[in-house]
């Protein structure tokens, strides 16, 4: 079955706005699937809002991340986001622990 790219971007985002990030994030995968450039980074960008609502900020930091790698123009705000949440992604605790 062909999807409409669209249709697709708009179930997405109103899942989203329901708080069904996971359900989100499924559509998000699946659209860019195949899609080396993740549309010039619009898709990363929406993956990482989703694991930042998940509070997941590891997996939001990389994503904001491969947002700026595809499109640093257009994504330049990742930076203040991924700065935003720099703080919640230490890993001190967990080296420590090897130590």
């Amino acid at each position: 079955m062909k999807y409409d790219f669209n249709k697709l971007e708009i179930l997405a985002a109103s899942l989203a706005k329901k708080n069904r990030y996971d359900d989100a994030l499924k559509i998000y995968f699946f659209m860019s699937d195949g899609d080396p450039s993740l549309d010039g980074g619009y898709l990363a960008k929406r993956i990482a809002q989703c694991y930042e609502n998940l509070q997941d900020f590891h997996a939001a930091k990389y994503w904001y991340g491969k947002a700026i790698e595809e499109n640093p123009v257009v994504n330049v705000d990742c930076n203040n986001l991924i700065e935003s949440i720099k703080k919640l992604t230490n890993i001190d605790y967990l080296v420590s622990e090897e130590e």
